[in-house]
C-alpha cells in the first residue's frame, strides 16, 4: 500500500486513502496488516500499521493478541506506540504483557534514562487493570529502577 506513506506524509486525505484502496473495513485491514507484519517480522509494516491505527483511530480488542506478541518482541521500534495502544484499548489480557515489557529493555531505547517506553506500561496497567492491576503495580513499587518504581507507586496511590 503505497498510499500508507502518501497519507503519513500528507500528501491524501484519510478519505482519499479509503478510496484509492477500496477499503470498505478499515479495521479488517489493519487487523491483517498487523498479523502480517508481526508474521514477517517488517518493522518497516509494523509502523505504518500502528500508524493507521492511531489516525483511524481503530482501537479494536480484535488487535489485542497481535500487539502483545509486538510488544514482546525486539526487532521494531513501536513499543511506546504499542503499549498507548494497549492501553487504550483496555483489555485486561495485556496487564502481563505490559508488565514483562518494562524488563524488555529494546536495545533502540537503551538511551533513554527517563524510561518513558516503561512509564507508558506502568500507566498503562493502572488504566486497563484498576483492582486488577493492583498487584502488579505492587510489584512495581519494589522495583530497582527509581522512575519504574516512583510511577508504580503513583499509580497505586491513584488506587487507593
Amino acid at each position: 500500500m503505497n498510499a500508507i506513506s502518501k497519507l503519513m506524509l500528507g500528501q491524501i486525505s484519510k478519505e482519499q486513502f479509503l478510496e484509492i484502496n477500496a477499503i470498505s473495513d478499515i479495521a479488517a485491514v489493519i487487523q491483517k496488516g498487523l498479523v502480517e507484519a508481526y508474521q514477517s517480522q517488517n518493522a518497516d509494516s509494523v509502523e505504518k500499521f500502528i500508524y493507521l491505527t492511531f489516525v483511524f483511530e481503530v482501537f479494536d480488542v480484535r488487535n489485542v493478541d497481535v500487539l502483545n506478541q509486538l510488544l514482546a518482541s525486539d526487532w521494531h521500534y513501536k513499543h511506546e506506540d504499542i503499549a498507548l495502544l494497549l492501553q487504550r484499548i483496555s483489555s485486561v489480557e495485556s496487564i502481563e504483557y505490559l508488565y514483562d515489557a518494562i524488563e524488555l529493555r529494546p536495545q533502540y531505547l537503551v538511551w533513554d534514562d527517563n524510561y518513558a517506553f516503561e512509564v507508558k506500561c506502568v500507566r498503562a496497567i493502572y488504566y486497563i487493570g484498576k483492582e486488577k492491576s493492583f498487584s502488579y503495580l505492587e510489584k512495581l513499587c519494589k522495583h530497582p529502577n527509581d522512575v519504574i518504581r516512583e510511577m508504580a507507586q503513583r499509580q497505586i496511590k491513584k488506587l487507593m
